[in-house]
């Protein structure tokens, strides 16, 4: 139990970030009951997508995703669509949602906080955990999320179980979107986050965090359309907030603050652990050095994204209008990765014509979802010049050590050391 728990955290973590309340309020004022059963939906393709990439076991050694997409499009193309969709989601991810943190943090509990100190300490303290030990970051995940649920639980049980003190005008006109309709996908992104090989099987954890978070946000929507105005969560930026007030008044607010604060550093824990998982992956590829065993390699990534982000913070990054431009960009890549994988685990089990044929679907439904998105996009011509620039990046990164290694001989004596 105590293992699916650990497990079951990271994707949890992610999925409660800031920026997926934000997307839940704003999506929840659009389409009425199309927005619920836009959500279930999402659900549903991600459950049969979770099907699909973990059911059923594989081998430790072939179920890393590297590994699978190497056999369907080659060494260096998967690693670098894999590190181009983990590592760009951690960084900008990261960097909104820490600051998010930091003014939650500045304007609901201590005003005379700077906002931005609170933001480099959460970072600072992510950084420590996950450079002593790993355990200790897990932990530390299982805590937050446990904090995040219950204050949201919370939340949600008064929300569900009073009415608002002046019923909301009758509403004029309901609002519809497309766009709406296919964000309920990125609700869900994280599922996938499964790092703990003590879980023999991937796939229950996997769907048990679709499955609660679901559950969660439906109800969640729900409440905020009773207690704010559509056109308030469709036009607000911070939603969440106005609908926690709206239920409890200033407990309310704190309540939501505590949500905030302990769903961003979880989700940048949880981002950091399988960013070291990933890491270990592309060393096994031999594509990155492996730096004298896993928990060095943890520990240097780890530092690496630590002086990216503050890099990002410092720079004013947090407070740019194309930071959500970059961030959106990135998600488009995690559901491109999801395509991959799916069309590769279709192609590995293509002996099971009905196992083959549920991979394709799901992975043709989820790259339809991902144009519609990309194509109703505000900045659309500018978030693919990012995707495509990102990946380029990231194939180039990938093939500097190997070509180290086969044209400089100190650095493939030292490769040969590290193998035997």
């Amino acid at each position: 139990m105590k293992a699916l728990i650990l497990t079951i955290s990271i994707p949890i973590g992610v999925m409660f970030s800031p920026e997926t309340l934000v997307l839940l309020g704003n999506s929840a004022g659009y389409n009425g009951v199309y927005f619920y059963l836009s959500v279930v939906a999402a659900a549903l393709i991600l459950c049969g997508c979770a099907f699909c990439l973990f059911y059923p076991a594989r081998d430790p050694e072939q179920e890393s995703e590297v590994s699978q997409l190497t056999q369907s499009i080659g060494r260096f193309p998967a690693a670098a669509l894999v590190l181009s969709a983990r590592l760009s989601v951690t960084l900008l991810a990261a960097t909104s949602v820490l600051v998010t943190a930091g003014f939650a943090f500045n304007e609901i509990f201590v005003y005379w906080f700077p906002n931005f100190g609170f933001a480099f300490l959460l970072l600072g303290f992510i950084l420590v955990c996950n450079l002593v030990r790993t355990s200790w970051a897990l932990n530390f995940q299982a805590l937050l999320v446990a904090f995040t649920l219950l204050s949201f639980s919370v939340l949600l049980f008064n929300g569900l179980t009073s009415s608002p003190a002046k019923p909301l005008p009758a509403q004029t006109g309901e609002f519809t979107s497309l766009a709406a309709a296919t964000w309920a996908l990125l609700l869900f992104l994280g599922f996938d986050l499964i790092i703990n090989s003590r879980v023999k099987s991937k796939l229950l954890p996997a769907v048990a965090a679709i499955c609660v978070v679901g559950v969660l946000f439906v109800l969640w929507a729900a409440v905020s359309r009773v207690y704010v105005p559509t056109a308030s969560l469709t036009e607000s930026t911070l939603p969440h907030l106005k609908a926690a007030r709206a239920v409890l008044g200033q407990n309310g607010r704190l309540l939501m603050g505590v949500v905030v604060i302990c769903g961003a550093t979880a989700a940048v824990n949880g981002l950091f652990l399988y960013m070291g998982k990933t890491a270990r992956n592309l060393a096994d590829q031999q594509v990155i050095p492996r730096f004298k065993g896993e928990r060095t390699l943890h520990r240097l990534i780890s530092i690496l994204m630590f002086v990216t982000i503050g890099v990002f913070m410092m720079t004013g990054l947090a407070g740019e209008e194309k930071l959500s431009l970059y961030y959106r960009g990135a998600l488009l890549l995690w559901l491109v990765l999801l395509v991959f994988r799916c069309f590769t685990s279709a192609r590995l089990h293509s002996a099971s014509k009905r196992f083959s044929a549920i991979g394709v679907a799901i992975g043709s439904t989820i790259g339809l979802i991902a144009v519609i998105i990309a194509a109703t996009a505000e900045h659309a011509k500018e978030q693919f010049i990012f995707c495509l620039l990102v990946y380029i990046v990231a194939l180039l990164l990938v093939l500097i050590w190997p070509v180290m290694v086969k044209s400089i001989p100190a650095v493939k004596r030292h490769t040969e050391k590290e193998k035997f």
